[in-house]
């Protein structure tokens, strides 16, 4: 960011919108369900398997305020909405939750979690990214880990994130469901290998990006 976007966009009561749109959530623990979805831009991590390189980039976004977002969300019928980007923690993103939460929302998190955690939320789907991991004390606000799979070497990750949620649940009581998905451009090599990872480690579950294979939003 130059210095007159950082100033812009420091407080969280602005923010850089590549879109604003209604769907379903295509993928993970909620696919399926109606949201509303509000993707900014602005990224730290360029994953190299990125389906909206779009947003990397801060001054593709329209600059719109809190109370702009949550009128254009609150047409949506239904009360979910999903913050995504783009890397949404770029940014204090406790003033659009206060905003959304006015609306009667209720809010989901996709994040890489590498960056401190900002904004109060319903879910938080944390999808780790080998370049620029989460950091470690944001485990504990995951309510689901979905890790992205291109090979079989990233399988090895899963031991991980097992240890580290088995760690929370006997402490807290916490369930973070885990989730393994196929990236999309490689999604017919990895797809048996990752269904009969599941069948061996039930602790995992299988996620698809239902919303390609419909060709929607």
């Amino acid at each position: 960011m130059n210095t007159k976007e950082e100033n812009l966009y420091l407080s969280g009561e602005y923010l850089p919108v590549a879109e604003c749109f209604y769907s379903l959530q295509g993928e993970g623990f909620h696919s399926g369900i109606a949201a509303g979805f509000v993707r900014l831009c602005g990224c730290n991590v360029h994953c190299e398997f990125c389906d909206s390189k779009n947003t990397w980039d801060i001054s593709n976004g329209k600059t719109m305020s809190v109370e702009e977002i949550a009128e254009q969300v609150s047409e949506y019928p239904s009360e979910n909405v999903v913050i995504t980007g783009g890397e949404p923690l770029l940014f204090n993103l406790d003033p659009l939750c206060k905003a959304l939460v006015a609306k009667g929302k209720k809010l989901w998190l996709e994040t890489s979690a590498s960056l401190p955690m900002s904004g109060k939320w319903d879910w938080v789907c944390i999808s780790p990214k080998d370049n620029c991991p989460p950091l470690e004390e944001n485990l504990i606000f995951a309510d689901e880990i979905k890790l992205v799979i291109t090979r079989r070497d990233d399988l090895a990750k899963t031991a991980f994130y097992e240890n580290k949620t088995a760690f929370y649940f006997a402490k807290t009581g916490k369930v973070i469901r885990l989730s393994l998905q196929a990236e999309w451009s490689v999604s017919k090599e990895v797809i048996e290998m990752i269904i009969d990872f599941v069948k061996s480690r039930p602790r995992w579950a299988l996620s698809l990006q239902t919303h390609k294979w419909l060709e929607i939003r």
